[in-house]
């Protein structure tokens, strides 16, 4: 943001001209490409363990488990080439989901494992604080999300046309 000030474009390597924008597009994809599989892989398992095993059967054969796999790469790839600001979406699942998972969960389980008598004080306020500090943080950052959302593209589209015609 520093480099490109108001103008600066999402996703930040179109804000990048020349060889090194290409080698970081590149990067990117290559990163992507190569780090899918390592993503889903829990995914998968799970969902195959649940709808694909039966306890009367031998363990999965090879081609009922390839094809589920495939569904689900197809699935992804089409939710993801449908959704037409995915940039926008990934905000509200960052602000709300992760800052649940990062912030307010962590610290309800360290609460609830070593209840309240079982704690220091400051640790208990401490974890108070943080959760506070995650619902405050996560609700306004799902606000603006939404609100992102709900924006008209047609600015954002007009900045990007500036941002290129530099």
């Amino acid at each position: 943001y520093i480099a490109f000030g108001d103008v600066t474009i999402s996703p930040i390597s179109l804000n990048l001209q020349g060889e090194s924008a290409a080698f970081v597009q590149m990067a990117l994809c290559l990163a992507i490409y190569l780090t899918y599989p390592i993503m889903m892989f829990p995914v998968s398992d799970v969902l195959e363990n649940l709808f694909l095993s039966d306890a009367r059967k031998p363990p999965r054969s090879y081609c009922p488990s390839r094809t589920f796999r495939l569904t689900i790469v197809l699935m992804t790839a089409t939710i993801a080439y449908t959704i037409p600001n995915f940039g926008k979406f990934l905000e509200l699942v960052g602000a709300s989901i992760c800052t649940l998972l990062g912030f307010i969960l962590p610290c309800m389980f360290h609460i609830k494992v070593f209840g309240r008598s079982g704690m220091k004080i400051w640790e208990y306020f401490l974890d108070v604080c943080i959760m506070i500090f995650g619902v405050f943080f996560g609700a306004l950052g799902t606000v603006e999300a939404v609100m992102k959302l709900m924006e008209d593209d047609e600015v954002v589209t007009e900045m990007s046309k500036e941002m290129l015609e530099l």
